[in-house]
């Protein structure tokens, strides 16, 4: 499974993306994996490329995410 950590994510990203959920384990993949649902996956793909200026990658993430109006912007 792709994560934002097969795509160079960055502390700052990192911290950007997840600020929901500090509580959360999400300095390595394997962190992150444990505590992480496939629908969130997508959707912190989608916030990586947008972070990025990748509107089309942030675009084909968002397009399997579940509930998409559901997402929370923090950045």
């Amino acid at each position: 499974m792709e994560t934002i950590f097969d795509y160079n994510v960055t502390k700052l990203e990192i911290e950007k993306i997840t600020s929901c959920a500090p509580h959360k384990d999400f300095r390595t993949k394997e962190g992150y994996t444990k505590v992480t649902d496939i629908n969130t996956i997508y959707t912190d793909l989608y916030k990586l490329y947008t972070l990025r200026d990748q509107v089309e990658k942030a675009e084909g993430y968002l397009k399997k995410v579940k509930e998409p109006e559901n997402i929370i912007y923090f950045f």
